[in-house]
């Protein structure tokens, strides 16, 4: 833990942007750190928190996570097993103490040192600063469970003031999400009751350009999530969450889903597209094949998102090699692409030529695509069809879950039609889908919403919808509530994926000597078998 709390400190100070201003002489730093504005970490803070930076795309939307919940298919079946396999913290523990959290807990302590009337000023980005601090906080521990929050960021408070805590305890995944609801439900009514707001916060915003009316929804739809998360476990928390959202203070329209967005390739982040570009192709190996199970899920209904999420096989450089060729998915089983690859005369050298991929124009070379996404409206509509399905609140179970697939269709459209890539096809650019001609085709299609099937329903359009651009999400949705029903993914007959996948992942292994007894506290959770507090399924 020394070595986190050490990094921190030098994180920090590579982050920070010399600068003059009224501050400066508030904040003298005794090693020499210079100091910053509490505008230029919020930006920083905000796109740390939202992006999908390469290294989670690369090693784990396409190489891990991707495989777990077969939102991707991977063309090899050898040495499977090994996937599924988790030995460490996967840098998961640093993204979060370091990367993500660095610049918003500055933000916290300049906040703290600051007059009344100076925090009025500041008051937009340090309730900001709460809601991604929360949301970053539900990803970290939704990867580790138990973790260290209450006690922990405390490095700094050497040159802001207040004690610093080398060895912090680890809090209950019960606290920290009660801890997170709380603030999310603070910082809603700040943004709610406080619409005002300035040019230097627009211009900082990289989220809602200032809009803090769109602030107050994301947080309270982080709520929803949240309770809808913990639900299983602790139903009645999570009634008393549900209880207090009204609909319309939640993202119902996705005019007000929460993205990062660039104007085009000369401002975009490498994410995304480069990650892409290196996860299918010869030299990379092929990552990133339409899984077979939504292919054929989206075949039968016919789903109008299907041209839109995937196209025919693609060379190396994303271009549909035969455009006559159906879109055809790829098993997820590992036995199954070794018995594929055998029985073709090349060793499955041409099966990218056959079998559908990402779609380029939606998702490789996009760069209007948001290069990361926070919450949407689609996935509001799946949380309350959920829990009116299940009767935590009131409401119609069906409107919520066709207005879902129907918010859905039209924000995956959207990405297609504003997609800078050359070949779009005019058919899907010019479709109808309003949400009167979606409804229609509803009625009549396989996702016709059955009560007696509502929470698979519900739960396999949340994992379409989720999908690769919210990876996380998905993974830990799919373990609270073991929908939708995947395939078998086998190896030797060895079942993979529901036998052997992991729940979890492990504490980084310098806590047991940097934080020992605090570490070993955590040894019986300590296992890639154990369940998170949530995790009841």
């Amino acid at each position: 833990m020394k070595h986190l709390l050490y990094s921190l400190l030098l994180g920090s100070a590579v982050a920070f942007t010399s600068c003059s201003d009224k501050l400066n002489d508030k904040h003298d730093d005794p090693d020499a750190f210079t100091s910053t504005k509490i505008e230029y970490l919020f930006a920083q803070g905000a796109q740390k928190t939202i992006e999908n930076d390469y290294g989670d795309m690369y090693t784990y939307t396409f190489r891990r996570f991707g495989n777990y919940v077969q939102v991707t298919a991977r063309q090899t079946g050898t040495d499977r097993m090994n996937l599924y396999d988790i030995q460490s913290d996967l840098g998961r523990w640093e993204n979060y103490y370091v990367t993500r959290m660095g610049s918003l807990t500055e933000i916290d302590k300049i906040y703290a040192t600051l007059s009344s009337d100076e925090q009025a000023v500041y008051c937009n980005y340090a309730e900001g600063a709460k809601v991604l601090e929360a949301y970053n906080t539900a990803i970290a521990t939704d990867f580790f469970g138990n973790m260290p929050y209450s006690e922990a960021f405390t490095a700094r408070n050497a040159i802001y003031g207040g004690a610093v805590i080398l060895k912090p305890k680890y809090d209950t995944q019960k606290d920290i999400y009660y801890s997170i609801l709380d603030d999310l439900r603070e910082a809603a009514d700040y943004f709610k009751t406080n619409p005002a707001s300035d040019d230097a916060f627009r211009r900082q915003d990289i989220i809602y350009s200032g809009d803090v009316a769109k602030w107050a929804k994301f947080a309270n739809s982080l709520r929803l999530r949240y309770a809808m998360r913990i639900s299983n476990v602790d139903p009645d928390k999570a009634k008393e969450v549900l209880g207090s959202l009204n609909v319309n203070d939640l993202i119902i329209n996705n005019s007000d889903n929460a993205y990062l967005t660039v104007s085009g390739q000369e401002t975009a982040p490498d994410g995304i597209w480069r990650a892409m570009n290196e996860s299918h192709s010869k030299s990379q190996g092929y990552y990133m094949y339409a899984p077979q199970g939504m292919v054929d899920r989206m075949t039968a209904a016919a789903d109008p998102r299907l041209p839109v999420f995937f196209q025919p096989g693609v060379d190396d450089d994303g271009n549909v090699v035969d455009p006559t060729q159906p879109i055809k998915g790829y098993p997820s089983s590992a036995d199954d692409a070794i018995a594929l690859i055998n029985s073709t005369p090349d060793n499955g050298v041409n099966l990218y030529k056959e079998y559908a991929a990402y779609s380029s124009i939606t998702f490789r070379k996009n760069y209007h695509l948001p290069v990361g996404i926070g919450m949407t409206a689609a996935e509001t509509y799946f949380c309350l069809a959920e829990a009116a399905a299940r009767n935590l609140i009131s409401g119609d179970a069906e409107s919520y879950y066709n207005k879902g697939v129907i918010l859905s269709i039209q924000n995956y459209y959207t990405y297609y039609k504003d997609s800078d890539a050359t070949g779009k096809d005019a058919n899907i650019v010019n479709a109808d889908v309003s949400d009167a001609t979606l409804s229609t085709w509803l009625a009549g299609s396989t996702y016709k919403f059955d009560s007696s099937k509502a929470l698979e329903q519900i739960a396999t359009q949340k994992w379409m919808h989720l999908n690769i651009l919210q990876i996380y999400e998905n993974w830990a949705e799919y373990r609270r509530t073991d929908l939708p029903v995947l395939d078998d993914d086998r190896e030797k007959g060895s079942l993979l994926n529901k036998e052997k996948a992991p729940v979890r992942v492990l504490y980084p292994s310098k806590e047991a000597s940097m934080n020992t007894a605090n570490y070993n506290a955590q040894s019986e959770y300590n296992k890639i078998s154990v369940r998170l507090w949530w995790d009841t399924k």
